[in-house]
């Protein structure tokens, strides 16, 4: 862990809790962010774990074949020259162990802060949280960090950068890239004896090819279950016997516990054919198995790591992302109409005469948010820069430029479509 004295030392925080990998996008984002960082000329980065709980922490452990370090080691032991908080919201007394040291502390906020902060206020302790469904209705709306440098924030969150600087009580408020790599993706399927065949990438003739799948984890409004459900069952309704069956995975505490949506799912022709399964949450691997048309639906939460997934395999995709129009099977916003039809569409994939255009619009997607892509890589290295130096200018990923051009002159406040 030591360096040059050119180098600069950037810590990047974790989970300790490997087990969350899959089922917590913030654990993936801190690993890549990671990753990116050790493309960036004169950047040493370090992977941190945050030891809560109480319980009895390692000084250090392997996350995916990176080596992680307790953050306890650098209150004293070791240097940083920055630290980035990624899925951990550190006391105000841990910060100040790091701003005496002059590290330069950064929230880098991957979630839908704002809307989060809405259900907070509405719901609250209302929400009851059990061992199978998080509560994210009872988080602070006060947040705990104190003296930090700046707060960097998703790209599909650019709308709430002001919001967000206020909220962190930060001097400063950045857009940062958003990445992905495909390793932990690939490293579950090779862990699969199921795929040792045919391999989990998209193939004709497969007869998963007419199941729909939905990943939406129906724990806050951003993503939930219901659109899926009913863009799926307008397809029933117009008597397409294409779909064989949706496949709604975490979805199965929601159908059991909840009544109105219990009463909801009940009345409709999808339910009544038998053709909707409810399901627990699974790795992608597993979920599969048994879907190969993915449908994603969002609410102000464009970017999501199934959708790259999706694209990593090469399925068809039938999705409402912004960010990434040109991937599969797009429909704007709500539109339940236009939803339904590229649910026909992608379910008649195989039969296209331009998969091999469509596998290349996929790795297109896929490359431009690799954490290894030049524009993202610079992107981290000038916000890096400009945290020792406030002079220095971010120079971000053109996308991110245009996203923020639009906001800023009033053109698409809440997406980057308008």
């Amino acid at each position: 862990m030591t360096g040059t004295a050119k180098e600069i030392i950037v810590g990047v925080v974790t989970s300790g809790d490997t087990n969350g990998y899959f089922s917590n996008g913030l654990s993936q984002n801190a690993l890549f962010l990671y990753k990116s960082l050790e493309k960036v000329p004169m950047v040493k980065p370090v992977l941190i774990f945050y030891p809560t709980y109480g319980l009895e922490w390692p000084s250090q452990m392997d996350i995916f074949g990176t080596t992680a370090y307790n953050l306890e080691l650098f209150y004293e032991k070791y240097h940083l020259d920055v630290l980035l908080t990624v899925s951990n919201a550190l006391d105000p007394s841990i910060v100040q162990k790091f701003k005496k040291n002059n590290v330069k502390v950064v929230a880098v906020v991957y979630g839908n802060t704002y809307i989060m902060d809405q259900e907070a206020m509405c719901f609250g302790d209302l929400l009851p949280a059990t061992e199978e469904k998080r509560n994210f209705a009872n988080r602070p709306l006060i947040r705990k960090e104190a003296g930090l440098d700046a707060v960097w924030l998703s790209p599909h969150f650019a709308w709430q950068k002001d919001y967000i600087m206020h909220r962190y009580s930060a001097p400063k408020a950045h857009v940062c890239p958003y990445i992905w790599g495909p390793e932990l993706l690939l490293q579950q399927y090779k862990q699969d004896p199921h795929y040792e065949k045919d391999g989990p990438f998209f193939r004709p003739g497969n007869p998963k090819n007419k199941n729909v799948f939905a990943t939406e984890p129906n724990i806050n409004v951003v993503k939930t279950s219901l659109f899926p459900f009913q863009a799926a069952n307008l397809v029933v309704k117009r008597n397409n016997s294409d779909l064989n069956a949706l496949l709604l995975f975490g979805s199965n505490h929601h159908r059991i516990h909840n009544k109105p949506a219990r009463d909801y799912f009940t009345w409709a022709k999808i339910s009544q054919d038998k053709k909707v399964f409810f399901e627990h949450r699974y790795k992608f691997s597993t979920i599969t198995k048994h879907g190969q048309v993915m449908f994603h639906h969002h609410f102000e939460n464009g970017l999501n790591y199934t959708l790259l997934e999706a694209a990593t395999l090469k399925l068809p995709v039938v999705h409402n992302s912004e960010f990434m129009p040109e991937l599969g099977y797009y429909y704007k916003r709500a539109n339940l109409t236009d939803a339904a039809s590229q649910i026909e569409a992608a379910l008649l994939h195989e039969e296209r005469d331009d998969l091999e255009e469509y596998n290349k619009l996929c790795s297109k997607v896929v490359h431009k948010f690799h954490y290894a892509n030049y524009d993202n890589v610079r992107g981290h290295q000038s916000l890096i820069a400009n945290l020792l130096n406030p002079e220095i200018e971010p120079e971000l990923p053109p996308y991110i430029v245009d996203l923020e051009y639009r906001l800023e002159h009033g053109d698409g406040y809440i997406s980057p479509l308008g």
